[in-house]
């Protein structure tokens, strides 16, 4: 199993991959047609966290490098949570990842480098499966790798913080 983003779709090798949109709009703001599984989506939530960024976007020159990344974190950590327990909490990880399958491609809009929920669902197995799921094409990309990592630590606080609950 792999990740990539819409604007790559070229790029995918459809004989040995199977593209997945995992996007609310299941892809097809940019014509795509194929497959979806929009239980992966943040849907219910995302226009909001996205209207925030928004804001912290516009405020940046005002409040500074340091309270600008504060506002970004918290409001990444939002989504992270809420993604968490509105959307994964309530799946099986195993019947999702046999329902994709090995060759499938999750699909979003996000560059690599940037904040994505398809990074999420790709830790979130990686952490419930002990699986491997790279960014097609950026496997070897110190960039790409250190922000998958970072994603993946923030939901496995996610996570256990929801254990410690039980």
């Amino acid at each position: 199993m792999k990740t990539s983003y819409y604007a790559r779709l070229k790029t995918i090798d459809t004989k040995k991959y199977v593209p997945i949109a995992i996007s609310g709009d299941e892809g097809k703001i940019v014509g795509f047609e194929g497959l979806a599984q929009r239980r992966l989506s943040p849907y219910t939530f995302f226009r909001k966290w996205k209207e925030r960024e928004t804001e912290i976007e516009k405020l940046k020159d005002a409040i500074g490098e340091e309270e600008y990344q504060k506002l970004k974190g918290e409001n990444q950590n939002d989504y992270i949570e809420k993604f968490y327990a509105k959307v994964l909490k309530n799946l099986n990880p195993v019947e999702v990842y046999d329902s994709l399958g090995e060759n499938a491609v999750l699909l979003c809009f996000e560059k690599p480098t940037q904040f994505c929920h398809r990074f999420l669902v790709a830790a979130w197995l990686e952490l419930k499966l002990g699986v491997k799921i790279d960014e097609l094409g950026f496997e070897n990309d110190k960039a790409v790798q250190e922000n998958k990592t970072r994603l993946k630590q923030k939901l496995e606080k996610v996570i256990n913080k929801y254990l410690e609950k039980k």
